[in-house]
């Protein structure tokens, strides 16, 4: 069955949400005003902003720019000498493994190890060595060009 509505159902203008005027809230609740002067204003600071926006990324980001990548290489170059150290050994363990390997597999099948990869061994472990030895060379590269590091100086008085 169908249910009727009366035409007092659908002639309502105040639906029931909104509060009829009294003396605390004169307007209507459902019926907003229209202030068309804030909505200047909030436009005109929108498009301030903008054009801020568009502003700073035209005349202050070549200047921020090579400074932010600048200070990021800098990070990342910090990060890896911490990790000089650990990465030494794990670059020593896979030299050493790989020449076992080359042992263990010539020793199997009797074949010649191919030049190749003989020089790409003997490459590797030359750099590891060197890279192994930093520690040594590192004052005599500095020195010859000409960076020096400055010691901390104690305050024990």
């Amino acid at each position: 069955m169908i249910a009727q509505h009366s035409k007092e159902d659908h002639m309502s203008v105040i639906g029931p949400s909104c509060s009829l005027p009294s003396s605390v809230s004169p307007d209507c609740g459902c019926a907003p005003k229209q202030q068309t002067g804030s909505k200047v204003a909030a436009t005109a600071s929108v498009s301030a902003a903008v054009a801020a926006a568009a502003c700073t990324a035209c005349c202050v980001l070549p200047f921020t720019l090579p400074a932010t990548l600048l200070a990021l290489a800098g990070g990342s170059i910090a990060v890896l000498d911490h990790a000089h150290g650990w990465m030494t050994l794990l670059a020593a363990a896979a030299i050493f493994a790989g020449w076992g390997w080359i042992a263990w597999q010539r020793r199997k099948t009797g074949h010649p190890i191919a030049r190749r990869i003989l020089a790409l061994m003997i490459a590797a472990s030359v750099l590891t060595a060197t890279t192994a030895s930093w520690f040594l060379v590192a004052p005599t590269v500095f020195k010859t060009l000409g960076i020096v590091k400055k010691k901390a100086v104690s305050q024990d008085g």
